[in-house]
């Protein structure tokens, strides 16, 4: 892998553009498999050589973007920094959150926005009294955690 190494949201991304790509193909590839027996059973067969070799180029050609995604997946995770003095690996330096409804108080279409949600999902987070911390990263974005009870009050007892 040549060049910086993508983001985490740029390598998900790509991973779920692999992983759909390889749906279709097996979709395709399912697709033929039925199209070959229908063959069989209405046509002796003449035509399987033809649908043989549609499949033969889905092989060959479908996953290839599948496997790259995969090496990135592993060049990232042997990237990813490691302080073995730190029990809580990856957690420092985030700081403490804000209240949603703190963070969101007289802005809401923005708040929304950094966050990248509606500003009706937002208005009904709030009016909901959702517990949900806003936090501010280093590089300027924001992420939000929710904080639910286990399991979850009020839910049905298994029958």
């Amino acid at each position: 892998m040549n060049g910086p190494l993508p983001t985490m949201q740029e390598a998900s991304q790509e991973a779920e553009f692999q992983l759909c790509a390889a749906k279709d193909v097996l979709e395709w590839q399912h697709a033929l498999i039925k199209a070959m027996h229908l063959n069989h059973l209405h046509d002796g067969g003449k035509g399987i050589g033809d649908l043989f070799q549609v499949a033969k180029y889905f092989n060959d050609t479908g996953f290839g973007g599948v496997y790259s995604a995969i090496d990135e997946f592993r060049v990232l995770g042997e990237s990813a920094p490691q302080n073995a003095e730190m029990p809580n690996r990856g957690a420092h330096g985030i700081g403490t959150g804000v209240p949603l409804a703190e963070f969101s108080k007289g802005r809401q279409m923005e708040a929304a926005a950094r966050l990248g949600i509606t500003q009706q999902a937002l208005n009904t987070a709030i009016k909901s009294k959702r517990q949900i911390q806003v936090l501010e990263m280093q590089d300027g974005s924001v992420t939000a955690i929710e904080t639910k009870a286990f399991p979850a009050p009020n839910r049905r007892a298994r029958q």
